[in-house]
């Protein structure tokens, strides 16, 4: 990117004071695979909830949104919420939204931000499909994986280096970090 659009990133990312991302595709990866049962696995990164907590810990709310109801997801911010900074009070906890589509996303996402007292210029999105593009429309900063739809990449003012359920979180986590002037090792984790 030219340095025009960069400084663009940086100032869109430097207000950010929530994030929402999508499930499959971002948190996850876009593969299920199946064990000799017939159940349902799906795959993360620890690198991606670790940025998560990062932004928890330097004030940014985050909440994950998915079209599927999955156990994977309700695992996943239970794990999340499961921290001791969470449980201290001294982060908000993660929400999480499942089983809504298109404009399903948009009011929930509203819903949510509104909950917060935020608005949609300090909420940034991470999405990877058409599906995620509503909500994405609305926000202020918009993110994706680098396996993104390319209507979805070009669209997005951050695309990561890494794939979805593969680093993606973390590239994005790390990018509105840097953009608010904030050390990542200066951070409590706890």
């Amino acid at each position: 990117m030219n340095k025009q659009s960069d400084t663009l990133q940086v100032v869109l990312a430097r207000n950010i004071k929530a994030v929402v991302f999508d499930g499959d595709g971002v948190i996850f990866t876009s593969q299920v695979f199946f064990d000799a049962a017939g159940e349902a696995l799906k795959e993360r990164s620890f690198i991606d909830g670790q940025g998560i907590s990062l932004l928890r810990s330097a004030g940014v709310q985050v909440a994950l949104i998915t079209a599927e109801k999955s156990a994977f997801a309700e695992i996943f911010v239970a794990k999340m919420n499961s921290l001791p900074s969470v449980k201290s009070g001294m982060w908000q906890p993660m929400e999480l939204v499942t089983d809504v589509i298109g404009q399903g996303k948009v009011d929930a996402v509203e819903k949510w931000i509104k909950s917060r007292n935020l608005s949609w210029d300090e909420c940034a999105y991470m999405g990877d499909d058409i599906g995620d593009y509503k909500v994405m429309e609305k926000v202020a900063f918009r993110a994706c994986p680098i396996g993104a739809e390319e209507a979805i990449k070009s669209f997005s003012h951050f695309v990561a280096t890494r794939a979805g359920g593969q680093g993606a979180v973390r590239d994005l986590c790390n990018f509105i970090l840097k953009a608010k002037g904030i050390d990542q090792l200066s951070l409590d984790l706890r």
